[in-house]
């Protein structure tokens, strides 16, 4: 059964956004893939407790620069093919503020990544791809969060082409 709920979304800073997004364009028309902002999934939450307007508004925090750990793939949809970062003080510290203001029960990701991909396909074809593509930087800068009302569980295309997003903050340098 599908639920709405509010996914909070870390979004990357120039020059790094470009390159992500040029990264998910090739791969979306190379594998006739859904189109989706790059982002670092902070949390979801199904209860309305707090607009996503006002509890980004509470929020005050800098950029926050992760270190990249690889490129990886999964069996998941939504983590076909996707970069792995570290965590840092800065995130979980991030998630516990943003949780707060939300009203909702956040707790930092275990496996904090920016998917570059969603397809269904071949195990063989993701270890592929994982094993050639490299970036060529180590640390990536996240400088915005976004809050975006979707249907859960995201399973195919047409449950991306649905996403919106309904607030947006920067954080300060």
């Amino acid at each position: 059964m599908k639920k709405t709920a509010i996914v909070y979304w870390l979004l990357l800073a120039k020059p790094e956004r470009e390159l992500f997004c040029n990264l998910v364009r090739i791969l979306r028309k190379e594998f006739r893939a859904p189109n989706f902002e790059p982002h670092l999934t902070l949390f979801v939450t199904s209860k309305d407790r707090q607009s996503p307007k006002q509890a980004l508004q509470k929020i005050r925090a800098r950029p926050i620069r992760l270190t990249q750990r690889g490129v990886a793939f999964s069996e998941k949809f939504t983590k076909t093919l996707y970069v792995r970062f570290k965590s840092s003080p800065a995130l979980r510290k991030l998630v516990i503020d943003l949780g707060r203001a939300a009203k909702s029960r956040a707790k930092a990701p275990s496996d904090p990544h920016v998917s570059l991909l969603y397809k269904k396909m071949s195990r063989t074809a993701k270890r592929e791809m994982a094993s050639v593509l490299r970036l060529p930087f180590r640390t990536v800068v996240f400088d915005s969060i976004a809050a975006v009302r979707l249907t859960l569980p995201v399973r195919n295309g047409r449950d991306v082409a649905k996403w919106k997003i309904v607030a947006k903050k920067s954080l300060r340098r």
